[in-house]
């Protein structure tokens, strides 16, 4: 909604004299939360609304509740999973496979190891319902895509496209998304492990939020996987080989946590010599 003032000119016009956008922001309190009695994953939650022209009209989204020790792998979409930026928004409406070899079974992989999936988009809020299907109905090989939230840029089309394509600064959206979902979590603890990407970009919104260069996966155009700026591993299906060693089972780094040397710091047993 925008609201303006009125000026008057030399012929006794009027004018408009400025302009002041006004942006209705819904943010849920604790309490209000709490009364959703949402369980742990997925939750759906409806909006209703009407209007004159359509009458009633509902949007599904969904709530995510993980724990605080959540440790989650960000992914872009498009260039990430789909194959390229612009045609890996096109070439599914029509039926064809664009999708990055082994995508699926790896981040299927590094969610069995108790690991979330968040995936991450520039695209518009508009385009929210066909990315959200796209990715339900993701398959390769007989394997799906993970289920975890799709985060997408707030702002229409045309604001969404000028931001990535002719600014090229897509990563101002993503890191104050990412900074948003960080905040939710205890101050000192780092809720993101890694992050996937195609782009220089990706990896300044991943710095920016904590993630160490190690644990960024930057994807090009040919499918090579390169981790700190170096190609070390081929694809997603030769990196899926490594899961265990770069993403290790979240039961063994628990215990690893909370064993009695790194939890309790018990001194080493005397041994009589």
């Amino acid at each position: 909604m925008a609201t303006k003032s009125l000026n008057s000119d030399n012929n006794g016009m009027q004018k408009p004299k400025n302009m002041k956008k006004k942006v209705r922001w819904l943010t849920p309190s604790s309490e209000e939360l709490t009364s959703l009695n949402l369980k742990e994953g997925p939750n759906v939650v409806t909006f209703s609304f009407s209007t004159a022209m359509l009458g009633r009209q509902q949007v599904d989204a969904r709530i995510y509740l993980w724990k605080w020790n959540t440790q989650i792998v960000i992914s872009d979409v498009d260039g990430t999973i789909t194959r390229s930026d612009v045609l890996g928004q096109f070439m599914p409406l029509v039926g064809i496979n664009w999708l990055q070899t082994g995508v699926a079974h790896l981040f299927s992989a590094i969610k069995g190891n108790g690991y979330q999936l968040l995936f991450l988009s520039a695209r518009a809020i508009s385009q929210a319902y066909l990315t959200r299907q796209f990715l339900l109905n993701l398959k390769q090989d007989g394997k799906e895509l993970p289920l975890g939230p799709v985060v997408m840029s707030p702002d229409g089309l045309f604001p969404s496209l000028y931001r990535e394509v002719i600014r090229r600064a897509p990563h101002e959206f993503k890191i104050s998304c990412l900074e948003a979902i960080k905040a939710l979590f205890p101050i000192d603890c780092n809720p993101f492990y890694a992050g996937f990407g195609n782009r220089d970009t990706d990896e300044v919104s991943y710095l920016k939020v904590g993630i160490p260069r190690g644990k960024i996966f930057i994807i090009n155009p040919k499918g090579e996987v390169a981790v700190n700026r170096r190609v070390d591993t081929k694809s997603y299906t030769s990196l899926h080989a490594l899961v265990n060693g770069m993403f290790p089972p979240m039961s063994s780094r628990e215990q690893e946590d909370f064993n009695s040397w790194n939890f309790w710091k018990m001194p080493l047993p005397e041994i009589a010599i």
